[in-house]
């Protein structure tokens, strides 16, 4: 035990008087996560995980391209950009007829990006999205949508995940008969089996796709994301808290940091209830509002009553 110690502290004793250059050397042999976690170690690893060369290499690494140099954006945020684990709908993915009377791009706060897209009618569905250089690993593919009132076919439709090594996670949404009718809330749709990457830096393919002569209508796509099971390691955890921090922060969404944070995925669709879009808040206003009226009458009428 003492011996295992005093190896130990030998270890990082001889650790410490490595020179920066060849820190440099073993952090660009990493991947961005990795680099991520070593920046947390001490002061002297975080200062040298933020030299620029390195992301620079990294960044080449990753994408087999040189970052932008006269870009605003340092080469770290670059890699960053490239780095993500989840793709808005309406900005990053490609869909089939993506014009009226078919699909619509509306305005929505509460939605993770603050745009969506709306389906109102197509008989070929076809959105796809792709998630290039994800690293080893299993992961949940989550589907964020919500169903409008009065939907047609939406439960023919197959969500699917897909690496380039040819792993595959799909299924379709659960039938409800009820969300047909009156519609729901936004909510995540958990494909049941987990997606496994194999190869370092693999890109993944998303599918929302359904060719069917039926017309499907009536469902609103927000994002689509790749959640990493608990059983990873630190470094994608830390990664995806750091994007989502990211997010929040973005003009584009209203969305609380907590509320992102409180999403905890469960295989299948967790429906819930359908509320209005547009006046969603003003509801909520209003309802605080009246139950105060009634609490402050009933005091009232309380106090009234004792006084007598």
């Amino acid at each position: 035990m003492a011996a295992g110690g005093r190896v130990c502290s030998l270890s990082l004793s001889a650790a410490s008087r490595l020179p920066d250059e060849v820190w440099l050397h073993i952090f660009s042999k990493c991947n961005g996560d990795e680099v991520r976690v070593f920046s947390e170690v001490n002061s002297r690893f975080w200062r040298i995980c933020q030299d620029k060369h390195l992301w620079k290499t990294l960044f080449h690494t990753r994408t087999d391209r040189k970052p932008d140099i006269v870009c605003a954006q340092s080469f770290r945020e670059q890699y960053d950009d490239e780095d993500k684990l989840i793709l808005s709908i309406a900005n990053d993915c490609d869909i089939a007829h993506n014009h009226t009377p078919y699909w619509h791009t509306r305005n929505d706060q509460r939605g993770l990006f603050g745009r969506v897209s709306v389906l109102i009618a197509v008989s070929w569905l076809h959105v796809t999205g792709r998630i290039c250089g994800v690293h080893t690993g299993k992961y949940r593919v989550i589907w964020r949508m919500s169903v409008l009132p009065h939907a047609s076919n939406i439960f023919d439709i197959k969500f699917s995940g897909k690496t380039s090594q040819g792993h595959t996670t799909e299924s379709r949404l659960p039938f409800n008969n009820g969300v047909l009718e009156f519609g729901s809330d936004y909510f995540d749709f958990v494909l049941p089996q987990q997606l496994v990457v194999t190869a370092p830096f693999e890109d993944v393919l998303l599918e929302c796709k359904c060719t069917s002569q039926e017309w499907k209508s009536n469902l609103v796509l927000c994002s689509v994301r790749l959640d990493p099971v608990d059983t990873q390691p630190y470094a994608q955890r830390y990664r995806q808290n750091g994007q989502r921090a990211v997010l929040t922060n973005t003009k584009d969404s209203n969305l609380p940091h907590r509320q992102l944070e409180s999403m905890r995925p469960r295989v299948g669709a967790s429906y819930r209830l359908w509320k209005p879009w547009t006046v969603y808040s003003l509801y909520e206003e209003i309802s605080l509002a009246m139950f105060a009226i009634v609490i402050a009458v009933a005091f009232a009428y309380m106090l009234l009553n004792g006084t007598k």
